[in-house]
């Protein structure tokens, strides 16, 4: 295995990390690197996608995408007993997961990353 070229680790820009030969991360501060060590971009990590939000936080972001009402028109059409109305209707928090809300995403056309975008979205709101 080759080494990696050193990456800034921080957003600070004091911390450096590679990965070795041996395939394990070194981290070291960058003042003890040697001048001219060349170093890449720190990389802004993605935010995690949350497993679950409350069910207020996606109504907001489906509001804010311009997705509730197509929704709501949809689950308008479903019987009274149909799981996904009885979920759309009860549910307090919506799981990443869910079957029924991946398919409302279907419905909606949209990807998987979309939609952990708009998990990530929904966990910034708060009432």
């Amino acid at each position: 295995m080759r080494t990696m070229n050193w990456q800034y680790a921080t957003a600070d820009l004091t911390v450096a990390n590679r990965i070795n030969e041996q395939g394990q991360q070194e981290s070291c501060l960058v003042s003890a690197l040697p001048e001219g060590t060349v170093i890449d971009a720190y990389v802004i990590p993605l935010p995690a996608v949350p497993a679950t939000v409350t069910r207020f936080q996606a109504l907001a972001v489906l509001a804010a995408g311009g997705y509730l009402d197509t929704v709501r028109t949809y689950i308008a059409t479903l019987g009274e007993d149909n799981i996904t109305r009885l979920a759309w209707e009860n549910a307090a928090d919506w799981e990443r997961t869910s079957p029924t809300l991946n398919a409302l995403a279907t419905m909606l056309n949209l990807t998987s990353a979309e939609v952990d975008d708009l998990f990530v979205a929904a966990s910034q709101v708060s009432a």
